[in-house]
């Protein structure tokens, strides 16, 4: 019998050890089997298969039959899980309870390094679910799927929300700016970087920069010079975008054509250069 890794992985997350997911699988729709059939088509060696057993009767995945033979049955594996849903969200309440009673002690200014998309969504999501009054962000298509929801809601709860869009997404609630040509140049500057950033109250931030070729970091902090310096980024941007948008397409060439415009706008150097 050959067993899906991944459901495996999938039950030792909900916690079984390896031995006890094996077996449990085995037994899935097979009927009454003794403990040296398990053994065998779970791939468990027979040292192991009737203690892995005995936890399995222990959790309630497992019927035994104390005949002669002894045999086992699997515990239909809907009611097993609906068991397991249940413990999971009594613990996850219980353990919000005793954690919201205990003191929260706030260094505040200090800035957090976020290695992964992984770390860094959640970190979007806190702080945007966080926002009270006001929220500034700036995000590209690539994380609208996973950033853009949160503004929504956050503006569907009456928070101030101001979005700058490096692409062609929309959203629906929040004060939305089209930055899709600001977004084209940027990419061809940073070398398809994208610089992502979420603002909650003027004095909460993410900051993160994605990448085509580059690893995903951010920052998360309380710092108040670096929340400002966020959203000064947003309102210049939107700003800059709206005075392009008033000028005629020479006046604009003339403009890019300056020493100083040609100066700033020049490409970034790659860091992998």
């Amino acid at each position: 019998m050959t067993i899906d890794p991944e459901l495996i992985n999938t039950l030792t997350r909900l916690g079984f050890s390896q031995y006890e997911a094996q077996a449990y699988i085995a037994l899935v729709g097979r009927g009454a089997l003794t403990g040296a059939e398990v053994g065998r088509g779970a791939g468990v060696p027979p040292s192991k298969i009737y203690e892995t057993l005995g936890r399995l009767e222990s959790k309630g995945a497992v019927l035994v039959n104390r005949s002669e033979p002894v045999r086992y049955l699997a515990v239909p594996h809907a009611e097993l899980l609906d068991v397991a849903r249940s413990r999971f969200e009594a613990d996850v309440f219980a353990a919000k309870e005793k954690l919201d009673d205990l003191p929260v002690q706030e260094e505040l200014g200090l800035v957090w390094s976020l290695r992964s998309r992984q770390t860094i969504v959640p970190a979007f999501a806190r702080v945007t679910a966080g926002a009270e009054r006001r929220i500034f962000a700036g995000i590209w298509d690539e994380e609208m799927d996973e950033i853009g929801p949160l503004l929504e809601q956050a503006a569907a709860r009456g928070v101030e929300t101001h979005v700058a869009i490096y692409g062609k997404r929309t959203l629906v609630g929040p004060h939305t700016y089209d930055l899709s040509e600001c977004g084209a140049s940027a990419r061809l500057r940073l070398s398809g970087r994208r610089l992502a950033v979420v603002v909650a109250d003027d004095n909460e931030t993410v900051v993160a920069e994605f990448g085509d070729r580059t690893p995903d970091q951010a920052v998360l902090t309380t710092n108040a010079v670096t929340c400002l310096l966020a959203v000064e980024y947003i309102k210049a941007d939107v700003s800059g975008r709206l005075l392009i948008n008033a000028l005629s397409a020479s006046e604009y060439q003339r403009l890019l054509a300056t020493p100083d415009m040609r100066a700033i706008l020049s490409p970034a150097v790659s860091q992998a250069e």
